[in-house]
């Protein structure tokens, strides 16, 4: 059996998905989780000097955040059946990045009025329109409550972890299928024994 580490700063950020996929898969996992203060001297021993980074049995490393989501949900059939299937979970996974990217464009400004301001700017603008695209996505290709066909896949991690990211759940009241796919999610025993457990951190 596979060994796995991954390795992040400590918060959900872009390592979330792959630790809901490990956790989806019942698979144990050595969450490491640096703080800055120490990034300086691990930055050298990173593949490409970022993180998160999944180390599978202690030889193969991955760099990329979504490199690492593919290759797990690959790993443990999570990423649908067949190529429809497949093509709906990335175009979910994609607009989910697109999502979360308008967050980063305010989320680290030093002026709290202007980051204010810009959040507002988000929440009235990106952040709908992308919720709306999530939603007819799930409409086209989702049953039983899931993203993509009737049973888990990585789509319904990546929303569950990309909303939460991007401090936006209270919007999915006007989002039914989206906010249906993330009470379902919360519910699967093995991802609700994980959040249950999981640090608290602020972001």
């Amino acid at each position: 059996m596979p060994s796995y580490k991954l390795t992040y700063f400590n918060g959900k950020g872009r390592a979330e998905v792959s630790r809901l996929l490990l956790a989806a898969a019942g698979k144990a996992f050595e969450d490491v989780r640096v703080d800055f203060a120490q990034w300086g001297d691990l930055k050298k021993d990173m593949p490409q000097g970022t993180l998160p980074v999944l180390e599978v049995d202690g030889k193969m490393k991955i760099s990329q955040s979504g490199s690492i989501a593919r290759y797990l949900a690959r790993e443990f059939d999570l990423y649908g059946k067949g190529n429809t299937d497949m093509t709906l979970v990335d175009q979910i996974m994609d607009t989910c990045i697109d999502l979360f990217s308008g967050v980063l464009k305010f989320a680290f400004l030093k002026d709290e009025a202007e980051k204010a301001q810009k959040r507002e700017e988000y929440l009235a603008g990106d952040a709908k329109k992308y919720l709306g695209l999530l939603e007819k996505l799930v409409q086209e290709g989702g049953k039983s409550g899931f993203a993509v066909g009737s049973s888990l896949t990585v789509a319904d991690l990546m929303l569950y972890a990309f909303i939460e990211n991007s401090q936006i759940v209270e919007l999915l009241k006007d989002y039914k299928l989206l906010d249906a796919n993330r009470k379902k999610v919360e519910q699967l025993p093995k991802i609700k024994e994980y959040l249950a457990k999981r640090p608290v951190t602020e972001f």
